[in-house]
């Protein structure tokens, strides 16, 4: 395991450029030759990760893609390699590597939550191998993620890369700091996700969505878990559509569990892993 200072860079930039910390979600600095970033600003490659074989799926095989915004993708405080080699893997455009920050598919050269969560999935006993899909973008509103949006589009692609050889067993969304800094209105933020979903069962992904409830990013004063965010959020909950509740982060993870008051430090990582854990758990009972 890797840790990484927490520093407050990203806020320090934000608020000098007079920008809010949800719309200012990479603005880390790390060696360029290191990282190489496609035309959007995910990770495509990192040097000196090789790809692995890619394992053959099984009735315990977790594929989870991923989506959202910073706090789904590579912003984290911390960094983590798999406690679990040969047992967890990020799967991105027909390859797989090994798991580790920052993951492959995702904006961001820090940390993220989905190598603790796979390492947590396997010392549960609820599946035997775990795969990553990130396609998280930091900074997004969902507009851009509803049908007709740009990373919908960028979705939609990696949905059908990845069903060429996996089936994806559940699809978990982190996002809304950028819409409640934007004023988007719950009826507006509820319609956009609805179109994401729909995008989603169109390309034939069957597997339960799970909507996390998220919207605090830096705000000053109360931190408060209410507002038009959240409250369209958990209204978007219907099981009978394959839509369920995903960890609520705006209490999760408290101002002091996050490094800029926006983005997670360790113990807020960990802390979404865990949630996680628990939410998947209680569906996989509930499937039986």
């Amino acid at each position: 395991m890797m840790r990484i200072a927490s520093k407050a860079l990203a806020f320090v930039l934000a608020a000098s450029a007079g920008m809010s910390l949800a719309n200012a979600a990479d603005t880390q600095s790390a060696p360029t030759e290191k990282y190489r970033k496609d035309e959007i600003g995910r990770i495509v490659e990192v040097a000196g990760r090789e790809a692995t074989a890619c394992p053959r799926q099984t009735g315990r095989t977790a594929v989870l893609l991923i989506a959202g915004q910073s706090n789904s993708a590579n912003h984290g405080a911390e960094q983590f390699s798999s406690a679990h080699p040969g047992k967890t893997f990020n799967y991105f455009a027909g390859h797989c590597y090994p798991s580790a920050s920052p993951l492959l598919g995702a904006t961001g050269m820090r940390g993220e939550s989905w190598t603790p969560l796979a390492d947590r999935l396997i010392d549960a006993g609820l599946f035997d191998r775990v795969i990553i899909v990130t396609t998280g973008i930091g900074g997004t509103r969902i507009a851009r993620w509803q049908e007709g949006g740009d990373l919908n589009r960028m979705m939609l692609g990696v949905v059908a890369d990845l069903q060429r050889h996996y089936r994806i067993t559940h699809f978990l969304w982190h996002q809304g700091e950028r819409d409640l800094n934007l004023g988007t209105t719950g009826a507006a933020y509820a319609a956009s996700f609805r179109s994401l979903a729909a995008s989603l069962r169109a390309a034939k992904v069957d597997a339960p969505i799970f909507i996390s409830v998220g919207s605090r990013c830096g705000q000053p004063g109360d931190w408060k878990d209410e507002d038009a965010i959240t409250t369209a959020q958990r209204g978007l909950v219907d099981p009978a559509k394959g839509l369920f509740a995903g960890p609520e982060t705006n209490l999760l993870v408290p101002p002091e569990n996050r490094y800029d008051r926006c983005h997670f430090a360790g113990v807020g990582q960990r802390a979404f892993a865990d949630a996680w854990v628990r939410i998947l758990t209680d569906q996989a009972r509930r499937a039986r």
